[in-house]
Parts: structure tokens; sequence; C-alpha cells
């Protein structure tokens, strides 16, 4: 992809979409552009899935069209900017209220749940990515490199490794309130009220009942820091006042009065209902993944694993709305033995599937695919290259992938391996194990990368595959029964 013209590419896409009368919005994630268009059926997904550089396309709620192309989509997207002319994500604000209204079940709703919140906290990884990192150094340096825990450099390191926890409800107000179409000043302000010292000391005070009064309403006291689900629903609820606000109060008036108002009515609101409503479903969440994780530790990793692979691939970006487990988890606990040790799974996998792919493959396209994919899986933590450019291409290492990871989250649900930061999910990372207070987590992370290396080896290296060299022969989804016993009867 180094040579890839990604203006040729993003004129192509435009045209099989459809062009710019039928494009909406766009967006994307980390590793996918995201189009919201008018009329699906406008748009010709087998010729953009046989583009250069494009592993897949889906589909999801609100017309949305996912062009999977792995980590060069900055480089894709702002190309597309450029083509289309768009900045801001957004073609026309009028325009974009025209999206087709689907009529939900309960399924549907769930999903469209899920890509919503994985959508709010896409923009928030890079900042718990840093975190990481910058806990990685605080170990390394007092570990080994005789870095003085009383330092000024060392409380600085630390502030910077901490700072994405504590804020987040300050970052995923931004996002929300670019999702839920408020003024992002206004959320973030929002934010800071439940963050702000002062209801830190009234919370610490507390009271006997565990409640203050504002304006003769009971208030709960609890903490909102590293919590996003109290904001998320703050902002949504924000987002109707605030259009309702517009409609009532005159133009003359309403610049300063609107904030005031609705600032105002939202400190009620947020205190009263939405702001603990968010922390007990959080904590009830929370409880139950403890009660798994207490009586069942093996099953807690191996479950969400086993969803991933099935129906979770219907709901492409879930996995990105469990995000808030993991940092409810390293907030309360000191690390994370779920999300990150599923991702861990997730990427390792995939990783080492491509790697042993591409050193059996005799097909040159398959080598292009697996090495760069291989690569983006066990240094960057990025597995779609190896999903939509293998696994979906040859069902056989479907399989062998998913029994490996399943084995794999099995054997750390068994040893209770660790995650002392974020991003602890790829071999780039393997010291975020490490805890001094716990040193022989990092070895419990290295076997399980071992199993997973030998597992993979064997599955690949002793299964009866082709790689496809015609895009027509491409599934399109996770592998099915019927699509084994085509294969055979073939």
């Amino acid at each position: 992809m180094a040579k890839q013209d990604f203006k040729q590419m993003s004129e192509e896409i435009l045209q099989d979409i459809g062009g710019m009368e039928n494009l909406l919005k766009i967006n994307h994630c980390a590793t996918r552009l995201r189009l919201n268009v008018r009329d699906m059926s406008k748009v010709d997904k087998a010729a953009i899935k046989k583009l250069q550089g494009v592993f897949g396309v889906e589909e999801a709620a609100g017309n949305e069209l996912q062009v999977i192309v792995g980590q060069v989509i900055e480089d894709l997207f702002n190309a597309f900017e450029k083509v289309t002319g768009l900045k801001g994500g957004v073609v026309d604000e009028v325009l974009d209220k025209d999206l087709v209204k689907q009529k939900k079940g309960a399924g549907q709703l769930f999903l469209s749940y899920l890509q919503m919140m994985a959508g709010i906290m896409a923009p928030v990884i890079p900042t718990l990515i840093i975190a990481g990192f910058m806990s990685l150094v605080l170990t390394l340096g007092t570990q080994f490199f005789g870095l003085d825990t009383t330092s000024s450099t060392y409380t600085i390191l630390n502030n910077i490794s901490q700072a994405p926890f504590y804020f987040l409800p300050m970052m995923v107000a931004y996002t929300s309130a670019r999702k839920f179409e408020v003024e992002p000043p206004l959320a973030l302000l929002l934010a800071g009220i439940l963050l702000y010292p002062g209801w830190v000391q009234l919370v610490g005070a507390g009271s006997e009942t565990g409640f203050a009064s504002y304006f003769g309403i009971p208030v709960y006291l609890c903490e909102y820091s590293s919590s996003t689900l109290p904001i998320v629903l703050s902002v949504w609820v924000m987002s109707k006042i605030d259009k309702w606000l517009i409609k009532v109060i005159p133009n003359s008036i309403r610049y300063f009065l609107k904030p005031v108002l609705l600032i105002f009515i939202m400190s009620i609101i947020t205190l009263s209902v939405t702001g603990p409503l968010g922390y007990l479903i959080t904590d009830y969440v929370a409880a139950g993944i403890n009660f798994v994780r207490v009586h069942a530790p093996w099953l807690t990793v191996p479950a969400i694993y086993l969803f991933s692979m099935t129906f979770g691939m219907f709901a492409p970006g879930f996995h990105l709305a469990l995000i808030p487990i993991a940092t409810t988890n390293f907030a309360t606990l000191g690390y994370d033995d779920i999300i990150n040790i599923w991702f861990f799974s997730g990427t390792t996998v995939p990783g080492f599937t491509a790697l042993w792919f591409s050193l059996k493959t005799k097909s040159v396209k398959g080598k292009n695919v697996g090495i760069p994919a291989a690569i983006s899986a066990l240094f960057g933590g990025i597995s779609e290259p190896t999903t939509y450019g293998i696994l979906y291409r040859v069902p056989t290492l479907f399989i062998v992938n998913a029994i490996a990871g399943f084995v794999l989250a099995v054997y750390n649900g068994i040893v209770g391996t660790k995650a002392y930061a974020y991003g602890a999910y790829y071999l780039t990372n393997l010291p975020l194990f490490y805890s001094a207070s716990d040193p022989a987590n990092l070895w419990k992370a290295v076997i399980g990368v071992v199993i997973v290396a030998v597992i993979t080896f064997v599955g690949v290296f002793f299964s009866d595959w082709e790689y496809p060299e015609d895009d027509d022969q491409i599934v399109a989804g996770p592998p099915t029964l019927s699509l084994f016993k085509r294969k055979n009867a073939n």
C-alpha cells in the first residue's frame, strides 16, 4: 500500500457509491472508511471490493457503508476529504437529516446501541494507547533504569498515564456531542461539573443517606471520573432539550439565554437522573462480570471471544463499545483481565495465522496480503487485514483462527493473565503485562503467545486450503455450514 494512489482510490470509491448526490456523511475509525449514503441500492459493493487495498465492505445501521482498508485509513480519509471537498465529515446538514429511518426490533436496537457507543469511543482510543505507553515507560524506568518514584519526572509521566482515564468523561462528552449534534463546549462544561474538585469534595464528605440536596432535589453522591455511560446519557438528553430550547426561545435572546438555561436544566437532570442511572448501570454490569470472574474465572474471556467470532461478526465495531469495561477495571482494580485479554486473542492469533499463511501460500497475491497483515496484527494490534484479506477468503483458516483464539482465551482465563495498562494486546506491548507486584504475569502472557504460535502453525501447515486468486470466489462473511458443504460438493 506504500505506492497506493489514494486520490484515485477515493475517486473510484465515490463513483462506485453513486457519486456525490448519493453521499450524506463521511467518517472513519481505526481501519474503516465509513460512508452514509442516501440509497444503498445505488452502491456497487462488488466493484469496491475489487479495488486495490480494500479488504472488505460491510453495511451497518443508518445506511452506513464501511470500506475496510486497514492501517492506511488516515491516508485514504484525507484523500477522500479532498476529492469530495468535505470538511468535518458532513456533506450537507439538511441532507443528513434524510437518513433512512428503519423500523427496529430489539436486536437491531441493541446493535445500533453498540455501533453508537463504538462511534463515541473510537476517537478516544489514541489517548488510552498513550496512557498504556506511558505506563510502560514508568514500569521500565523504575525497574531497569533507576527512575525515582519521588522525582518530578515520575510524577509528570504518571500524570500523563492517568489523565486519559480520569478525564475520560470530558473526552467522551466531546465525542458524544459530535454524535448527538450538541455544541461540544457545552457538553464539555457538563462533564466538567462532574469532575470539578467541589463535586469531588462533596462526594468525599458524603452523608448518612448518600445523597445531597440541589434546590431540594436529592442528588446521588458518586464519583464520575473514568466513567462513560453517565455522560453519554446526559449528552443525549442534552441534545433533545437543546433542540426544544431552540424552538421556544426567541432569536433576539437565544444567544445568551439558551446556553444558560440548557446547562442549568442539565445540571439538575444529570446530577439527579442520568448521572446516577449511568453510574448504577455500570456498577451492576461490573458486579455481574465480577460474579463470573469470581465463580468461573476461566469463562469470562472465552465467552466474549465466542460471541465475537459468531454473532459479533454481524456487529462491526462492537468491541469498541466494551472498552468502558476496561477503563472501569483499571480505575477500580489497577488492571484489566477481560477486554485487553480478549483483544490479545483477537490480534495475536490472526497475526500468527497470517504469518504462517504467508509462508505456506504459493500465491503471490496471498503473500502480498499475508505479510503486511501479520505485521499489522502482531505489532500494531489491527486484525482487519487478516480477517478480510485471508480468513473470509479461506474458511478453513477462519476455523483454525477461531480454535486457536478460543484456546488462548481459556488459557488466559485459567491462569488469570492481567493487563496492567491499556494496549496490552500485541507483541510490541508485551511489557504492559509486567508488574513489580506480579512479575510472573508477563511469563503467562509469553507462554500464551507460544501456545498460539504452535496451534496456528499446525493448523495452517497441516490443513488443506488454497488462496482464491479470483475475487468472485471470496466469501462475503464468516463461514457457515452451507459454505463448507458447497465447497466440499465442488
